[in-house]
């Protein structure tokens, strides 16, 4: 039974009704970086990053790479009022975008420690930067609002405290997914086998999502074709790295070994990911003796496994173009996120204006239903 709220966010009956609107990816942040979560590690580890003297930015990217409209990622009009970055302050996330679009439930994940864990700090930092960022958004966004839900960063450098991490913070309530940091490793690689074990055995769904260190420091992931020169050649490269990781997951074997594992590709759009599953199948049908441990269609690994969330939505100049590749992909796929508070991020009522009220009850809030823990 899940209480139903009103925009306000306040409880105002029992009953049956689910979510009408789930926001799959909404960003929150450390306002004072890592002096917010030194508090939640040891007193070694403490004054190593104190000596250290380093902190955070709102965001890893280069300069290289930064938005050359708003100077970053992050909005100018979410800035909390009294002071700090963007999607810092959960009483101003509440009220400047969960009330504001009557989202019911938002699933928050941090990219501070996204990028950190993922190169930024070696592997022992990364494991104690990822438990003091967890921690910290458990203690003070979680009990901010019933609305708010957590993906919880593990430490990808080690995967064997990675799943430790899960194992930690897999039963918590308000935990409902594992944000897995992207490295050169390909993520069907047996490497990520310990982690997926853990996120199996206990129903979270992995995220993979951009680190803001893609193609940028040594170690994170690689565009194929190079490094890019400017900001519009970084984003329009940006899907190249889920389409390869989409076709790792299904042709490593590894949806076959874990059966019940759920992915979701978040921030990377979904148009991309249509004719990568005809070009996944086609290779599939052609050169199954080479991969005998892919034992089913990818299109049916895809359906059953993977989710895809809507932002950013690649809009062709005819809007009928794109709803036909929505009806070839599945709606079923397809998870509503907004991207708050990046500029580039989307409003639930501009999504898709063309699917049925069906379709859009799909993507606004059933598919991450049954997608997400959203109720524990």
């Amino acid at each position: 039974m899940i209480r139903e709220t009103n925009r306000a966010g306040t409880a105002t009956q029992e009953s049956k009704t689910t979510f009408q609107l789930v926001d799959s990816d909404v960003h929150c942040y450390a306002r004072d970086g890592l002096r917010d979560v030194l508090p939640y590690m040891s007193v070694a580890w403490r004054r190593r990053f104190e000596i250290k003297g380093l902190d955070l930015n709102e965001d890893a990217l280069s300069y290289r790479f930064a938005n050359p409209h708003e100077g970053g990622a992050l909005r100018k009009d979410a800035r909390p009022p009294g002071g700090g970055s963007s999607g810092s302050d959960p009483a101003f996330l509440v009220e400047h975008h969960l009330n504001r679009y009557g989202i019911d439930c938002a699933v928050l994940n941090n990219l501070q420690v996204l990028s950190l864990a993922a190169v930024q700090a070696q592997p022992d930092e990364s494991v104690i930067l990822c438990s003091a960022f967890n921690d910290y958004f458990l203690e003070h966004w979680l009990p901010a609002d019933p609305r708010f839900r957590y993906a919880a960063t593990v430490p990808v450098q080690d995967p064997q405290k990675a799943a430790a991490e899960i194992r930690r913070l897999g039963g918590e309530k308000g935990v409902v997914a594992i944000f897995l940091p992207l490295i050169y490793m390909p993520i069907g690689n047996r490497y990520y086998y310990p982690i997926y074990e853990e996120a199996e055995r206990l129903g979270l769904p992995v995220i993979v999502h951009p680190t803001s260190t893609d193609f940028i420091f040594q170690g994170a992931g690689i565009n194929p074709a190079g490094w890019a020169e400017t900001y519009s050649e970084f984003y329009t490269s940006i899907p190249v790295m889920a389409w390869t990781s989409f076709a790792s997951l299904v042709l490593s074997g590894t949806l076959e070994r874990f059966p019940s594992l759920k992915v979701v590709f978040i921030e990377w759009g979904f148009s991309w990911a249509l004719p990568m599953l005809w070009r996944m199948e086609k290779a599939w049908q052609s050169c199954r003796f080479e991969i005998p441990w892919v034992k089913r269609s990818p299109i049916e690994y895809a359906h059953k496994h993977v989710r895809l969330t809507t932002q950013p939505v690649d809009e062709p100049s005819n809007p009928k173009d794109l709803y036909k590749v929505v009806e070839m992909l599945g709606v079923d796929m397809l998870l509503f996120s907004s991207d708050y508070p990046h500029w580039d991020g989307d409003t639930p009522e501009k999504v898709l204006p063309g699917l049925t009220a069906e379709q859009k009850r799909d993507v606004m809030s059933r598919n991450a239903m049954e997608w997400f823990p959203l109720t524990k």
